[in-house]
């Protein structure tokens, strides 16, 4: 994410660096989320006649950079601040006569104590900026023995600067009780995005304002408890105005949401995305006009988002950053449970979830064991239906794929792991010697407290691996930007049976390696040397087309399969009316923009089973692309996520960004495709029998027709 291009706009106004003691003080709008706050006496300090800083006669805390008091955690960060921090005289401070300049290396940032009198208030934070671009946050940290989490509100711009480049971030209300014996630490934290030459940072201040709001525990997303500023999260209520920026107010209200819905209606998606999401979404945006509050505008802003229903589209905030309380080390995968129908029958609409992995602290959980329902629901169904209270929400553009939603429900406490964040209780069957015909056991969430250690385990709808000690660690399940390869266990080698597991086809831009070096290499080998090949893509995380493009070359000649429009090409377009209308699409535009797939040396009598689950984007293209050669043969459960675009992000301060599929991809035939998943040759589903005894039953399937082909 660019955050650091909002701060090169800022810096642009009124004379950089102007050595006067007087300045101007104006409203500046910069970038996708330009916001002004009401400022007065009350809230945060103003300017004298000279252009002199002066606190707000309320305020609690003021610190002006003469000396300040700086915050020290650990000793681990003791090497950061020798390099990264100095007081400097300044003839155009904001208040007095010095700043303070940040310097960052990657692995720092500072802490500046702010001492509160003794009491309990809610307070608004402020700080003023130049140069760089800040993450900034005011910190709340309760000694143990308080067992009170800590709190944390982001700051964000307010609309407010200065002739001479200074820039007013704030605070949105956050309650602090500083009673008792050990009063908490406070204190304003500072991260430089850019790693720039310096941020200039003055007139930190704090202003009481709002009203004060203890900590309340709460079950469950939708406890009534938090009421409508705050959210349930881990079993605590907070408060959603800590993690957005202020309220925009009056016309610059309307004017937002004019740009949001005019970004849309032009670049958003493809043919399926536009006619069947955008209507919901723009409806929501809609609502905005009317906000009262900064949570009910930017958490309806992020349920718009939600609402276009797309692999692509996200939205990132970090109303979620405080890690859950609660753990459960277990993967859900879906699948078929055919020991425990009788108990619990399988939804009409929704595949079984059974537990695929575990790790230390399961809730006791092990493989097999089927998850029937959270909060009262199929899995699934709570899940989908978290689109206006979980900002990490993330669906495929296809319709009928389930396997993100799946794949979030358990793993790790600092992930976006779904039951330990937003459910009350979860139902199990659990299995015992071979049955899982017992009774559904129902556990609360809050009886989810960890202690035991021992690592996390990754959900990646994989219950295992079969390349032997050259695959991943069987304990974590981790692979993201890596590829494992070597023999198939199980098989000998006059079979010459070979695998690969992988979840990301980034090419030579990958920060890991380059993963298309690392495919060619591969391939290169399989020719000369393989009978089989089994790739294990049940996690595709996406990344460029010269990657999926590689990975067709192993198997089929050279084809124009499809055109990809980006957004430019296919800006406020709808899509083809007809196979006509996009056929002529195709033809106009294959010499610029073809999807090419195979090589005139490919291997056509090789078999190859590409076993898919969770894959969109480039991992939707690289199916799309090997589908339908002669010897290759495609298995999983269900489609994949029919996210066949691009997509456009926009970034801001806080660590708020959202971003948003743009563009389609038009068949041969002239179809779009956005939206329109690839299904595999053979359904497979994880069967919860298999699962008791150790057995893939997806990989089982694709070995035994690797086996039936073997060249």
């Amino acid at each position: 994410m660019n955050h650091s291009k909002w701060a090169r706009e800022a810096d642009r106004i009124g004379p950089p660096r102007a050595r006067t003691p007087w300045r101007a003080i104006t409203a500046v709008a910069a970038g996708f989320l330009a916001l002004t706050l009401a400022t007065s006496s009350a809230v945060a300090g103003e300017f004298d006649a000279a252009g002199h800083y002066v606190p707000s006669k309320d305020a609690a805390f003021f610190e002006d950079f003469v000396s300040p008091v700086r915050f020290f955690p650990d000793t681990a960060d003791m090497m950061c601040f020798p390099q990264q921090f100095a007081v400097a005289t300044e003839a155009d401070a904001l208040s007095g006569t010095s700043v303070a300049t940040l310097k960052v290396l990657p692995q720092c940032q500072e802490r500046f104590l702010a001492k509160l009198p003794a009491q309990k208030a809610s307070y608004r934070g402020t700080v003023w900026i130049r140069h760089g671009s800040a993450d900034a946050k005011l910190i709340v940290i309760y000694p143990a023995s308080s067992n009170r989490r800590q709190v944390t509100a982001r700051f964000s711009p307010t609309g407010r600067a200065t002739s001479d480049g200074w820039i007013e971030l704030a605070t949105n209300d956050i309650p602090i009780d500083t009673t008792g014996d050990e009063p908490p630490n406070v204190y304003l934290w500072m991260f430089d995005y850019a790693a720039s030459d310096g941020i200039d940072i003055d007139a930190f201040e704090m202003v009481p304002h709002g009203d004060y709001v203890g900590e309340i525990a709460c079950e469950g997303a939708r406890d009534p408890v938090c009421g409508e500023e705050s959210l349930c999260l881990g079993g605590r209520c907070r408060l959603g105005g800590l993690s957005v920026p202020p309220l925009p107010e009056g016309q610059l209200r309307d004017d937002m949401v004019d740009q949001m819905e005019g970004q849309l209606q032009t670049f958003f998606g493809g043919k399926l995305t536009r006619l069947d999401y955008l209507p919901t979404a723009l409806e929501t945006l809609e609502k905005l006009r009317d906000a009262k509050t900064p949570w009910q505008f930017w958490n309806g802003w992020a349920t718009a988002i939600h609402q276009l229903h797309d692999w692509h589209t996200d939205s990132f905030g970090p109303i979620g950053e405080d890690p859950s309380p609660y753990r459960l080390n277990a993967c859900f995968i879906e699948g078929d449970a055919d020991l425990s129908h009788s108990v619990v029958p399988s939804h009409p609409q929704y595949r079984d979830i059974l537990v695929s992995h575990v790790g230390p602290d399961s809730a006791g959980l092990a493989p097999g064991d089927r998850l029937v329902a959270v909060d009262g629901q199929h899995p699934i169904a709570w899940a989908r239906g978290l689109v206006d209270v979980n900002w990490g929400y993330h669906v495929a553009s296809d319709p009928d794929s389930f396997a993100d939603s799946a794949e979030q429900l358990g793993g790790p406490i600092w992930s976006s792991a779904l039951i330990i964040r937003y459910a009350k209780t979860i139902t199990v069957i659990r299995c015992n010697a071979g049955t899982c015909d017992g009774a559904p056991e129902t556990i609360a969430v809050s009886s989810l407290v960890g202690g035991s250690g021992g690592p996390d385990v990754y959900c990646d709808n994989r219950p295992g691996y079969h390349i032997g000690p050259q695959g991943p660690d069987p304990t974590k399940h981790y692979i993201f930007g890596k590829l494992f390869q070597g023999p198939v266990d199980g098989t000998t080698p006059q079979e010459a049976i070979y695998g690969m597991v992988w979840d990301t086809l980034y090419g030579g831009g990958d920060p890991n390696g380059n993963v298309n070096k690392g495919l060619r290499d591969a391939i290169t080998f399989w020719k000369a040397n393989a009978r089989g090949v089994i790739l294990d893509h049940r996690a595709g995380n996406g990344g460029t087309l010269d990657a999926a493009e590689t990975v067709t070359t192993l198997s089929r000649p050279v084809e124009i399969v499809a055109i990809t429009r980006m957004p430019i090409e296919s800006g406020g377009y709808t899509g083809p009316a007809d196979a006509a209308e996009g056929l002529a699409l195709f033809d106009a535009e294959k010499s610029f923009s073809a999807y090419t797939v195979g090589s005139a040396t490919h291997d056509p009598l090789l078999p190859v089973a590409l076993i898919l689950h969770r894959d969109g984007s480039a991992s939707d293209y690289m199916p799309y692309g090997m589908k339908g050669a002669p010897k290759v043969k495609l298995f999983g459960p269900g489609p994949t996520a029919g996210a066949f675009s691009t997509y456009i992000e926009f970034s801001y301060w806080g660590d708020m960004s959202f971003q948003f599929a743009s563009g389609d991809t038009l068949s041969s035939a002239g179809e779009s495709l956005m939206g329109h998943a690839v299904w595999p040759d053979f359904v497979v589903q994880q069967k919860q029998s298999d699962l008791l005894v150790g057995k893939d039953s997806i990989h089982e399937a694709a070995l035994a027709w690797v086996r039936s082909e073997l060249k």
